[in-house]
């Protein structure tokens, strides 16, 4: 800690006192003001408005270079770095057909910026104009993200045909631990909160530690309201297919030099039904959340203090003992939310600490964190769980940003983290031994950026270090991994061109290693392999996009081959009536695939927007033999239809999406062939503006009601079906008042 405390006072004295500065947003066209227009100062969660002649003010902003988010409505949103040098800063919009290529446009400003890779940023706003029951739900709607679980009540990411301890989750600034190795270790996060979230796709990122060989999911809070400003919401959602409900509340506040957002949840799903009119037996779950944002900021020193509070009780489909399985023996007429066996109960708490000093051309940011995981899992007894652990986790994360000269700029950083997994003494089954896990990693990068283009390249370096605290099972080893990121791209106004190289290293985790055990929420038993080596991959990454008047085309094709490849089969033995998975290495395999895309906003119906994606992934081993676990090509339409109208009741937009997954036949050992399905989702969203806003969603979900199994879904091999036909109806209150100033 001395060290984090020397540097902490170092930032401290070289804080200087704050600058003023003047701007004005004006038109690209005719130089016209923008009225009302939203400037943010990116790594200073600053909000300000201009006023109605285009004029804006800030006040403490540091010299040197800056990171702003500038939009307007009817004007395309733009990001730049902004030279605070004394003189009024003019910023030119450009009025806005559509908009489909987003990699362009990070929320927080770090990704994009820092990575010359093909990285998705989306608003859950955006993402929800179909409200979905879960936020991992919601992701599905990226190309090249998909999701595998158990039922409504467990959803994990999938990301380029990669999951689990693959997929690293960061919340702002905080990297998520959560037992996420396993099939029923659901998403940690929920939408509470959430303003938008970025994905990086593949083993591209050197700014967030080792293990992303299938990518990134960077979640970002919504960010605090605009100086002397007070606003609330409180929403509620109703799904007819689980008797479902959906709440949350929020307050924020924003007074000078002090920033508030509290929010709270609560979530409670009946078992959900499926398309033959029966439910699926113990599909139900309850989950209660809560979240707080402090935030200080003052001259060049940004203090953020986060904390993220949930607490589940997820029902476990498909529990059975017979070594014939019958489909019907999981579903019921009786839908029922009381709580029931098997399930688990989970609780997390996530806490951060996050300092960012400004200098003239240099930043430092500095966040100290701890997570705490508690998992409990219940066979068949109520009070008396069969397995208890805790994941505790501290961390830190440094980094150093420089700005060299006018086209260079430098990140210097490094990482680390503390594991400690312990069984609870009551528990009477243990998966994995308690143990330690250490990370420790280093890494920098140099940007150069000119004109239309922009080359990065930088390497990182970490060392693992996984030792057991028992004398049952002795077991320590250390693993270390270079990787280095490389790569260019070319920025027009009707083209973008992006290309990437990158190494990736992922080192076993505990459970890889050393689980023998049943493991009651995937309905397995696990053996590990104390003789697995790191996976090391390398990743190529194109992406080329087209911008005319009124069509976006977007295509990225990538490969991804990954040495000593880890994965978890199936075999044809059974212990206490559970089918045996083994953790298993080939020599390598393959990841290929591409993501298409096309949004066409035409000029003679400005009022239409047609997006349609495609995602479509192989993979191999070194014996040409399919990997297990691929999901389905998959194409996403959508049609939106806008309305305008200057009533205070108003339809907004009516969207009608429409998925088709082909049918999997490349199949792993033991894998079974699932068939193609349509899926038909259909949503009306009105608006209601007064002195406060009132929103109304209402649609359908499964429109078509079609009986289906994913590929990836946990439930295939007990032959359940997911959800049915869904009516859905969500309302939300949202209320705006400016306060006094001083």
């Amino acid at each position: 800690m001395r060290f984090f405390l020397i540097i902490f006072l170092v930032a401290s004295a070289a804080i200087s006192f704050s600058q003023t500065v003047n701007g004005k947003v004006v038109d690209q066209a005719d130089q016209g003001p923008i009225p009302f227009a939203k400037i943010y100062f990116v790594d200073l969660e600053k909000l300000i408005f201009a006023d109605s002649l285009g004029n804006w003010m800030a006040m403490n902003i540091p010299e040197g270079e800056n990171h702003l988010i500038i939009s307007a409505t009817g004007y395309s949103t733009i990001h730049f770095d902004f030279v605070n040098d004394g003189s009024v800063a003019t910023i030119t919009l450009e009025k806005a057909h559509h908009e489909f290529d987003k990699v362009i446009v990070s929320n927080n400003g770090y990704l994009h910026r820092e990575s010359i890779t093909n990285i998705e940023s989306h608003s859950l706003t955006q993402l929800n104009k179909i409200p979905t029951t879960t936020l991992g739900e919601a992701l599905t709607n990226i190309p090249g993200v998909y999701q595998t679980g158990i039922g409504t009540g467990v959803s994990k990411p999938v990301i380029r045909g990669l999951s689990g301890s693959s997929v690293v989750t960061y919340v702002n600034s905080l990297r998520i631990e959560n037992q996420q190795w396993g099939g029923d270790h659901g998403l940690p996060v929920t939408s509470l909160g959430i303003g938008s979230v970025e994905v990086i796709k593949g083993p591209s990122s050197l700014l967030y530690g080792a293990d992303a060989m299938g990518g990134v999911l960077y979640f970002v809070d919504e960010p605090y309201v605009q100086n002397n400003t007070l606003k609330g919401f409180v929403q509620t959602k109703f799904d007819h297919n689980s008797l479902g409900s959906s709440n949350q509340a929020g307050i924020q506040f924003s007074k000078n030099a002090i920033h508030l957002n509290v929010y709270g949840g609560y979530d409670n799903h009946a078992d959900f039904g499926i398309p033959n009119g029966n439910q699926v037996l113990n599909s139900r779950f309850a989950q209660s959340s809560a979240k707080l944002a402090f935030g200080f900021n003052k001259n060049k020193w940004v203090f953020n203090l986060r904390y993220n509070f949930y607490n589940g009780r997820i029902g476990l489909p498909g529990h059975t003992h017979d070594t014939i399985i019958d489909p019907l023996s999981f579903q019921t007429t009786n839908q029922n939310r009381g709580e029931n066996v098997p399930m688990q109960k989970i609780q997390n708490h996530f806490v951060s600490i996050e300092n960012k000093f400004f200098f003239k051309n240099q930043e430092l940011f500095l966040t100290l964190g701890n997570t705490n995981n508690s998992l409990k899992e219940h066979e068949e007894k109520f009070f008396f769980p069969d397995i208890i652990m805790n994941l505790n986790n501290s961390l830190f994360n440094l980094k150093w940003r420089k700005k060299i000269g006018k086209n260079w700029t430098s990140i210097l950083g490094s990482q680390g983290m503390l594991q400690i997994n312990t069984n609870g003494s009551a528990a009477t089954e243990t998966l994995i031994p308690d143990g330690q896990t250490q990370d420790i990693g280093v890494y920098g990068l140099m940007n150069y950026s000119k004109q239309k283009w922009r080359v990065l390249f930088g390497a990182r370096y970490d060392v693992r270090t996984i030792k057991t605290v028992n004398e049952i099972t002795p077991f320590s080893k250390s693993y270390a991994g270079l990787n280095y990121s490389a790569g260019f791209s070319r920025l027009t106004k009707k083209t973008t061109l992006r290309f990437n190289i990158s190494s990736g290293f992922r080192a076993p985790t505990t459970s890889e290693l050393l689980s023998d055990g049943v493991h009651h929420g995937s309905f397995r038993y696990e053996i590990g392999n104390v003789n697995l080596t790191t996976e090391k991959a390398l990743q190529f990454d194109l992406s080329y996009a087209l911008h005319f008047e009124d069509l976006e085309i977007i295509i990225n094709p990538f490969y991804n081959r990954i040495s000593n490849y880890t994965y978890l089969s199936q075999t044809d033995s059974i212990i206490d009536q559970f089918i045996v998975y083994e953790y298993n290495q080939t020599s390598f395999a393959q990841l290929y695939g591409v993501d298409f895309g096309f949004h066409l906003h035409p000029h003679f119906a400005h009022w239409l927007h047609l997006e349609s994606s495609l995602s479509t992934i192989f993979a191999e081993d070194d014996n040409k033999n399919p990997i297990p676990f691929i999901p389905q090509t998959r194409i996403n339409s959508q049609i939106k239809i806008e309305f305008e109208s200057e009533r205070k009741f108003k339809i907004e937009d009516v969207v009608i999406q429409h998925l088709y997954f082909f049918k999997q036949n490349r199949l792993g050992v033991l894998e079974t062939v699932s068939p193609a399905y349509h899926l038909l989702n259909l949503s009306v969203n009105f608006k209601y503006e007064a002195n406060n806003e009132f929103f109304i969603s209402t649609g359908v979900r499964n429109a078509l009601n079609s009986n289906y199994i994913d590929h990836l879904s946990g439930l295939k091999n007990f032959g359940i079906p997911s959800p049915g036909f869904n009516i859905f109806l969500s309302i939300k209150y949202q209320f705006n008042q400016h306060l006094k100033h001083d």
